[in-house]
């Protein structure tokens, strides 16, 4: 996408399946949390998707001419999720 800007959130993730972010097509997205989390669809149980440990970074390209919406979830507690995007 042309003159595309990094941008940033924070979101509160609880033990629901919850809305981080709609990742842009065609970028990259960093992401980290303050407790541990999983990551995945609007599907996502604290028992499946993609785990993300506390305050590790992990980065995900987004490529394709879509937006992707990225959810979510704790297993108890909350989570303070932080994710960047930028263009890739």
């Amino acid at each position: 996408m042309a003159d595309q800007q990094a941008s940033a959130a924070t979101v509160s993730v609880d033990t629901t399946a919850t809305l981080i972010a709609t990742i842009p097509a065609n970028t990259v997205a960093v992401i980290t949390g303050t407790e541990a989390f999983v990551i995945g669809g609007s599907g996502v149980t604290a028992s499946d998707g993609f785990p993300v440990a506390a305050t590790t970074v992990t980065t995900l390209p987004k490529n394709g001419s879509r937006p992707a919406d990225l959810y979510g979830i704790v297993a108890s507690t909350t989570s303070d999720v932080s994710v960047l995007f930028f263009p890739a």
